[in-house]
């Protein structure tokens, strides 16, 4: 067992670990946090989804890196009249950014760069339609492929649009309001969704799931054309 799982379970925080390699994404803390059998290997900033679209807690893995993506709106975000019914080809405008990391999940989200870099200097960062926005995207498609940042920054700029297949690596999405920070000192962090629960807050999904994450919300979040 990891140091680091030793003091979770230390402060009553109920996060198993997998061995291996794992990703965890914390939403009140808005952080990704990569583990290599149980140790942080590194961290990022990452922008979740609104209190109205929120990022489900799930448990997935990860499933290819799609440099270069092109987008196409969901059908809530056209029916609401936020974007026009259109493919967006890559490039600065698209809001996949450069890179995407697509998981195995039936909630339609995904991991990936973004056209708002901007929004990262922001504390509170709930600002995505579900997807999980990363600040350091070059970085964990690195880790997942195994690749120098340099191999990756290059393929993320096209011309045209690659997909490649990564390892199956579990990917935690969880609701922790009291979780360590990377210096190591024990956080609370805001409850972003307003859910109230106290310590049921620790929980993961499949011991207290939460109202919005009780019926999956397929394609709602991300669609990336084939």
């Amino acid at each position: 067992m990891s140091q680091f799982q030793e003091e979770l379970y230390a402060h009553g925080i109920p996060l198993t670990l997998p061995d291996g390699r794992a990703i965890l994404v914390n939403i009140p803390s808005y952080e990704l946090i990569a583990f290599e059998d149980g140790t942080p290997v590194f961290r990022s900033r990452v922008i979740v989804g609104k209190p109205e679209t929120p990022t489900p807690r799930i448990d997935t893995v990860t499933s290819s890196v799609i440099f270069w993506p092109s987008w196409r709106p969901t059908p809530e975000m056209i029916a609401s009249g936020e974007v026009p019914d259109r493919v967006f080809p890559p490039g600065p405008g698209n809001p996949m950014g450069s890179l995407a990391v697509t998981l195995d999940s039936r909630w339609g989200i995904a991991m990936h760069d973004t056209n708002q870099r901007h929004l990262f200097e922001r504390v509170r960062r709930a600002f995505s339609h579900g997807c999980i926005r990363v600040e350091r995207w070059e970085t964990l498609a690195a880790w997942l492929l195994n690749r120098e940042e340099d191999w990756i920054i290059t393929m993320a700029v096209g011309p045209t649009t690659q997909r490649i297949s990564t390892p199956r690596v579990p990917v935690l999405i969880r609701y922790l309001t009291y979780f360590p920070a990377a210096d190591g000192t024990l956080q609370t962090y805001p409850d972003v969704y307003d859910l109230e629960l106290g310590e049921a807050a620790f929980q993961p999904s499949a011991r207290t799931p939460e109202p919005f994450a009780a019926r999956p919300r397929k394609h709602e979040a991300c669609q990336m054309p084939e």
